[in-house]
């Protein structure tokens, strides 16, 4: 079979990029014929589209689409129409020549992100199958991840509510340079030095801006029409089978959840509980992970006494108290020795979560996890680790501090059976996902 991913790029960091390009790899030691296509930046807008070869990466023929839609990530889009009236397409001859070395029987899109129009129309005129996974709300979210500018979430994506958040957006050039994969690349050299650069406001004159609300509408229907469109839609959590299909009316799918290529069974042995527990929380500090209601929480726990844990945090800086300790970002080969030391893992997103790796890496460590039912990864789990909201989150840990025995039955469990899946399992599963008519 040859299969064309169209995601971020190798190059990128992140769940989706990281799935994508494990998947791709994987099609490809099987045997599969496999390419992969991805938007470039620049230091400037191009005037013009083309798709370019970037060579071969983990036995993937990679392609760069230069010049295309700006891709926002989670910076907002200043305006729809540069989206909607994007001047620089994809020319008849570009598009008949990349295809003539792609040829797909299949196309799967990870993410609408810098995805040209034209090429969305070349494809369906084509005959390849398009499969799309929804890793993120772009279509329907400009922003990406349904969050407002405060850090709350945002259950109602219309034209008012999207002018609004994105007000403040990127221009296209920032966007452009965003993107562009030499400073990808040099992130880990230049991000220390963003701290020397002042941080500023929204000019009066941003502020001031007036927004035409109905091209946001606009925008949101070409993505809810293209996936309509799609042979397949992957909803690879609950979660975004349930936001999508009651955003988008009669949008059919699979439901299939995702992995990556480092899961694998990493249990030990032998199993035990520390004194005090070892609680932890990895992630983005901002307030839609949750870490503030986390605190919260273990804040009314130990008034009433419960003092039996300590909450190691790993993702972001914080004031480290006497039972709180921030450890800042951490290498992703470091991740697995900090889960090991944990006795277990929470997940309090107050945000809609499509999936959340952290979960099924947790597990094939062999290390519980109580999470909020706002995340993907929830289908995971059994229920009786799943929460909903602060209180119900309060209960569970109270039950917990109350009796360590909890835990520890909990880890016996997970070493004799657990629920994680191998990218070798997952193949298979994609490729009967593809075959679906």
């Amino acid at each position: 079979m040859r299969i064309l991913h169209y995601f971020l790029g190798f190059h990128r960091q992140g769940g989706l990029n990281r799935y994508a390009a494990d998947l791709a790899s994987a099609q490809a030691a099987a045997g599969d014929d496999v390419f992969a296509l991805y938007p470039a930046g620049g230091w400037r807008v191009p005037k013009k589209t083309v798709i370019r070869k970037r060579g071969k990466c983990r036995d993937v023929r990679c392609f760069a689409i230069i010049g295309g839609p700006a891709v926002p990530l989670l910076e907002g889009i200043q305006t729809p129409e540069m989206l909607l009236d994007c001047p620089r397409r994809l020319s008849t001859e570009e598009m008949t020549k990349f295809w003539r070395l792609a040829a797909p029987d299949v196309v799967h899109i990870h993410t609408w992100m810098g995805f040209p129009e034209e090429l969305f129309e070349w494809i369906r005129s084509s005959g390849a199958k398009i499969v799309y996974t929804t890793h993120d709300y772009f279509g329907l979210c400009p922003k990406v991840n349904r969050l407002r500018p405060d850090g709350t979430v945002c259950c109602d994506c219309n034209d008012e509510n999207c002018s609004q958040c994105n007000r403040f957006a990127p221009s296209e050039r920032q966007l452009f340079l965003r993107n562009w994969e030499l400073l990808i690349r040099l992130r880990k050299v230049l991000l220390p030095l963003k701290r020397l650069i002042p941080s500023k406001s929204p000019s009066s004159e941003t502020a001031a801006r007036t927004i035409d609300i109905k091209p946001f509408g606009l925008l949101r229907e070409r993505y809810v029409n293209w996936m309509r469109q799609c042979d397949v839609v992957h909803f690879n959590s609950p979660v975004t089978e349930k936001i999508f299909t009651a955003a988008i009316s009669g949008l059919r799918g699979v439901m299939l959840p995702i992995t990556h290529g480092g899961i694998r069974d990493r249990r030990k042995k032998s199993v035990g509980v520390s004194a005090p527990l070892q609680l932890l929380f990895s992630g983005s500090v901002l307030p839609y992970k949750g870490l503030p209601e986390l605190l919260k929480v273990l804040g009314e726990l130990e008034a009433q006494g419960f003092d039996n844990w300590q909450l190691n945090i790993y993702g972001g800086i914080g004031k480290n108290q006497k039972r709180v300790i921030y450890y800042g970002n951490y290498e992703a080969k470091d991740g697995w020795n900090i889960l090991e030391k944990s006795d277990l893992l929470i997940v309090p997103s107050i945000c809609d979560e499509t999936f959340g790796f952290v979960v099924e890496e947790a597990l094939c460590c062999g290390v519980p996890v109580l999470c909020s039912d706002r995340a993907g990864a929830k289908v995971l789990l059994p229920p009786e680790w799943v929460f909903s909201g602060a209180g119900n989150l309060k209960e569970k840990l109270k039950e917990i501090f109350s009796d360590p025995e909890i835990l520890l039955q909990r880890k016996k469990s997970l070493r004799n059976e657990c629920r994680f899946i191998s990218m070798t399992e997952h193949v298979g599963a994609v490729k009967r996902m593809y075959l679906t008519k």
